[in-house]
């Protein structure tokens, strides 16, 4: 029974036996396993730090390349800045030198008053050329190209159109006054259309648009006269002594007469008693009597040949007293 128990008992330690067997198994197996999983962290981080070895570096190379272009500019800009002073002290040095020397610096001064007196000379004849009576005569032959080029397309047809604005925007493009406007495009229509009822017609539409009084009116009379007188000379009836043109020219300055004495009497164009001054002042600026104006008065209007005929037959009629009187 005893041996029983002692096998039963052997039994049972052999058992315990294979059992630590399998612990130290397991042990060496556990051990295995961790030896080899250290040796695959190991490895994995040889291989993350090739890779890390293989890769640029990031910021600190950057920063380092930005530094190092930053010195090398600025060491450019000091280069550059040292050049440009040392130029401008070399340039400044030579100048110094060159003043030093009485010859260049006479020489300088010399070159500088020519060159000023001649750009002084250029611009005094510049001033002398624009101010001389021929510019200026063309500068107002201009503008009154313009007066009568804008006034014309109004006449006879538009006439009721034409109103103040356009008279101001010819004050501003020519610089006249609206008395000025009227007066030198009624002077045109004197010498350039035949004394008609569209005449006076536009003539008065002109003066509505313009804004004239009575004794602005009377002036530009006035002043239209003393023009005509000094260009065509005071009134002479009698050219049976002249010569052809003289004589033309003569019965040119009579109708004139004529129609500026029929406007001054036309009251809607004029006052009566401001008309009534401007005929006096223009018989004494033609040198005209009271009878020179009665033969030559316009009665009915008509056209400029009807005009010219009647002026022939005064003349004619001049002519035959003066021959009578030297019988």
């Amino acid at each position: 029974d005893e041996d029983d128990e002692d096998d039963e008992d052997d039994e049972e330690t052999g058992w315990d036996d294979d059992e630590d067997v399998d612990d130290d198994e397991e042990t060496e197996i556990g051990s295995a396993s961790a030896a080899d999983g250290e040796e695959d962290e190991e490895e994995e981080d040889e291989e993350t730090g090739d890779a890390s070895e293989l890769m640029p570096p990031k910021s600190t190379g950057s920063v380092s390349s930005k530094k190092s272009g930053k010195k090398k500019k600025s060491k450019s800009l000091v280069v550059e800045e040292e050049e440009t002073g040392n130029a401008f002290g070399t340039a400044v040095g030579y100048v110094q030198d060159a003043v030093a020397n009485p010859a260049i610096r006479n020489l300088g001064i010399l070159g500088f008053s020519i060159l000023a007196g001649s750009f002084a000379l250029s611009a005094y004849n510049v001033f002398m050329r624009y101010n001389s009576n021929k510019s200026k005569r063309k500068r107002q032959v201009n503008k009154n190209v313009v007066v009568v080029e804008r006034l014309r397309d109004f006449f006879p047809e538009n006439r009721d159109s034409l109103n103040r604005g356009h008279i101001r925007g010819l004050q501003g493009k020519t610089g006249f006054k609206p008395e000025e406007i009227f007066r030198k495009y009624a002077r045109y229509k004197l010498n350039e259309e035949p004394f008609t009822n569209d005449f006076v017609a536009d003539v008065l539409a002109l003066k509505q648009a313009c804004e004239l009084d009575g004794e602005t009116v009377k002036h530009v009379l006035i002043e239209t006269g003393e023009r005509i007188v000094k260009k065509y000379g005071i009134l002479m009836r009698d050219v049976s002594e002249m010569g052809a043109s003289g004589a033309a020219r003569k019965v040119d300055g009579c109708g004139m007469f004529a129609k500026v004495m029929y406007l001054a009497d036309l009251e809607e164009f004029v006052p009566r008693e401001k008309g009534a001054e401007a005929q006096q002042k223009l018989k004494e600026i033609f040198g005209a009597t009271d009878e020179d104006y009665e033969k030559l008065r316009i009665v009915a209007l008509g056209s400029g040949a009807d005009d010219v005929s009647v002026l022939n037959a005064m003349i004619t009629e001049k002519s035959a007293e003066g021959e009578e009187n030297a019988e």
